[in-house]
């Protein structure tokens, strides 16, 4: 896993080739910048890199002729500084103690005097290496222990510096001193000196000369340090023109030898490429892994086999067949969309032996008797209707009823004008009790029988009917009336 990790890590770096740079100051003096407007007869810059802002105006560029050794306010052609690029340093801002034009200073760079093709042909380590600790004055840098210590260069020193404070003329050669941010690389920076109103002025133009090439010679301290005003730069396969529209412009991000455009053709050819041709590859070793085993397992004439029965589902697919898999699916879809929707169930009754949707479907057999707790109902069906039917009529008397069969539940009143009596000749039949009751034990000697025990007969209200004479015969109550419990003691007893 971390070393997974660590591969996507690098693979990222790779896209960000060229991405990271050092920063620098902002172009413009409204953006806490500085601006410079070059003229080579009057200069204007202004800064606000330091802690206020610094205002200089009618700085006279000293240039060089082809040829002459001598520099001048009247000398069009820029001096030239090249050598082996060494150390280097980007401001962004700048202290209090630096005034005056080492506050428009925008880099600082330290080139070990050589030609442009010297400096290509040293390897990594050959030339001078600078140990760098501070460099807050921008021509005087703060070095330790090196091949080179900058601020103890003398006489006796055997190489030769320029240690340069930069100032960018346009907009374009400020964004590519980006460029010098990249240490131990050829360098040839072309610009015009300053020229100064007090001679030998610290980093102004007093006394230097310069070459037949206008490259500027070193005195013999074997260092100058001097302001240059910068107006290109050129690097080993890219350059920094004024105008930014050279052909090897060099733009912050580029790579160098590819250049931008052909890093991101050769990420999309070898990332993206590479990355497919990899999985092609493993899925052909995989599939030829699978095949050499299958024909070890199989032998040659299962795969044959295996082939033959393959050619035939083929052609039984072209003539419209379809196999045992898919008639099924198709079967169980058409099943489905004939199911019809499931009804919704009705709750179920609090009372455990009683169905409720039979009950409530079955309106003409049946009429529900609400119990005097009222909190639940029995049906009388038909059938116990007929029953009651079947039991013969008893003799009624004008004063009173009396049954010697004790009844379960309550019969509705009859409607009569006179309270009428019907007494049941028939023999007293034997009590039940109810199957959660206890047994009674029985005696070798008869119980006396007790007299029937009057049940209390709920009166109703009905239309006024003519006495008849004789016992009329028992009819079923009608579905608007309910017979009802006395008490709930009297569900335990299930006799007629």
């Amino acid at each position: 896993m971390r070393r997974g990790a660590f591969a996507i890590a690098l693979f990222s770096l790779m896209l960000l080739a060229g991405c990271f740079g050092p920063t620098t100051a902002s172009w413009g003096a409204d953006n806490g910048g500085v601006e410079v407007d070059f003229d080579r007869a009057s200069t204007s810059i202004t800064s606000n890199l330091g802690p206020a802002e610094q205002n200089l105006d009618d700085l006279q560029a000293v240039g060089c002729s082809p040829g002459e050794q001598e520099m001048g306010t009247n000398k069009s052609m820029p001096a030239k500084f090249t050598g082996y690029l060494a150390a280097s340093q980007m401001y962004a801002t700048h202290d209090a103690a630096v005034t005056g034009i080492g506050a428009a200073v925008t880099s600082s760079v330290a080139i070990q005097s050589m030609s442009f093709n010297q400096a290509s042909d040293l390897l990594e380590g050959e030339g001078g290496r600078v140990d760098l600790k501070e460099w807050n004055d921008p021509l005087n840098p703060q070095t330790g222990a090196g091949t080179v210590d900058l601020d103890e260069i003398d006489a006796d020193e055997e190489s030769r510096w320029y240690i340069l404070g930069l100032i960018p003329t346009t907009e374009s050669v400020h964004d590519g001193m980006l460029s010098l941010g990249e240490w131990h690389q050829p360098v040839s920076i072309e610009g015009y000196l300053v020229a100064s109103n007090v001679s030998n002025a610290y980093g102004y133009h007093s006394s230097q000369t310069v070459g037949d090439d206008c490259t500027v010679l070193i005195g013999n301290q074997n260092r100058e340090q001097l302001f240059v005003m910068v107006t290109s730069i050129n690097l080993e396969g890219a350059s920094v023109s004024s105008s930014g529209d050279a052909d090897d412009e060099w733009v912050h991000g580029d790579v160098p030898i590819l250049g931008r455009t052909g890093f991101v053709l050769m990420f999309f050819i070898v990332g993206i490429g590479g990355a497919v041709a990899s999985f092609t590859l493993s899925k052909m070793f995989v599939m030829k892994g699978a095949r050499d085993t299958m024909k070890t397992l199989l032998g040659q004439v299962g795969i044959d086999n295996i082939k033959k029965v393959k050619q035939d589902v083929k052609k039984a697919k072209s003539s419209g067949m379809s196999s045992p898999t898919t008639r099924k699916q198709e079967q169980r879809s058409a099943a489905k969309k004939d199911k019809p929707a499931p009804t919704k169930k009705s709750k179920k009754s609090g009372l455990a032996g009683f169905d409720m949707d039979s009950i409530l479907s079955n309106d003409d057999d049946a009429a529900p008797i609400p119990s005097s707790s009222g909190k639940s109902s029995v049906v009388v069906t038909s059938a116990a209707q007929e029953m009651e039917q079947m039991t013969p009529s008893s003799t009624t008397t004008p004063s009173s009823v009396t049954s010697t069969q004790p009844s379960v539940w309550d019969a509705p009143e009859r409607s009569s004008s006179a309270p009428t009596s019907v007494t049941s000749t028939q023999p007293e039949p034997v009590a039940r009790e109810h199957f959660s009751s206890v047994a009674p034990t029985r005696s070798s000697a008869p119980e006396p029988k007790q007299p029937p025990k009057k049940k209390n007969v709920r009166k109703r209200r009905a239309a006024a009917k003519p006495v008849e004479e004789e016992a009329p015969a028992y009819e079923a109550p009608s579905r608007a009336e309910k017979e009802t419990f006395e008490d709930d003691e009297n569900f335990s007893d299930f006799s007629f």
